[in-house]
């Protein structure tokens, strides 16, 4: 698939009609059609929103617990895609040291100063609703799901989580920031019950008129395209109903 055709499909999703595109990624489709030059595609598609004034929001976590946090050298553990853009300089990555976002192109400051909880007051989370933005999955299966979940869950207390704090010292090259950043996580890490479960909620929001979808995401073909709020306001609801749904149990 080349890049005229990604971007036919992309203008009938109507997602060049966003301020904030947050993607969530896996090539290994896409770039069979590109493998000699993988570069080059990623460059042509970031483009397609950068030149139309759109910023790129791209999950960078690192998961570093303890020790030390380099906003600028210490590197994703989500892949190609979140990598390659960490290390353009004109990338912003935020603070956080296990959940960091890297935001790319004319409006990257929304990272900036970000909140020390992960998904609670002032995250990234927070700072995307009513903000005219929405998710795009490239090559990524909507049915596992995205981390906005665990921001609705601290939203609503859910009791199989807790806010805990990690002692990881942040820093920017030489720069001391700070350190006591926090995380909703797990309470119990062995129970199987507890295990994060997107199916359940995918089965009931699959067919929501919001959502845009094109290509077999079991082959990750897929392109899927949704507003941020709906899609925020719709797992609300659903959390509401059943404060389990995003578990096993």
């Amino acid at each position: 698939m080349n890049i005229n055709e990604i971007e036919k499909i992309l203008i009938k999703s109507k997602v060049f009609n966003y301020k904030y595109v947050y993607i969530y990624s896996d090539l290994r489709f896409f770039l069979l059609f590109h493998n000699k030059n993988p570069l080059i595609f990623i460059n042509k598609f970031l483009n397609l929103f950068l030149k139309k004034k759109i910023t790129l929001i791209i999950p960078t976590f690192s998961y570093t617990t303890k020790g030390k946090f380099d906003v600028r050298k210490t590197p994703s553990k989500l892949g190609f895609l979140s990598n390659y853009i960490l290390n353009k300089k004109n990338s912003l990555r935020s603070s956080h040291p296990l959940f960091s976002f890297a935001a790319l192109g004319k409006n990257k400051k929304i990272l900036q100063n970000i909140g020390k909880s992960a998904f609670g007051k002032d995250s990234a989370h927070v700072r995307l609703y009513k903000n005219n933005s929405c998710y795009l999955y490239f090559g990524r299966p909507m049915i596992l799901g995205n981390t906005l979940v665990h921001h609705v869950e601290q939203k609503f207390k859910v009791k199989y989580r807790y806010e805990k704090k990690f002692s990881t010292n942040v820093y920017s090259g030489n720069q001391y920031i700070s350190k006591n950043y926090t995380a909703f996580v797990r309470k119990n890490m062995k129970n199987n019950k507890y295990i994060f479960n997107f199916k359940k909620v995918y089965k009931k929001i699959k067919n929501d008129p919001y959502l845009f979808n094109y290509g077999d995401p079991k082959k990750f073909k897929n392109i899927t395209v949704h507003p941020y709020d709906n899609f925020y306001e719709r797992i609300e609801q659903l959390t509401k109903e059943d404060k389990n749904i995003f578990i096993n149990k």
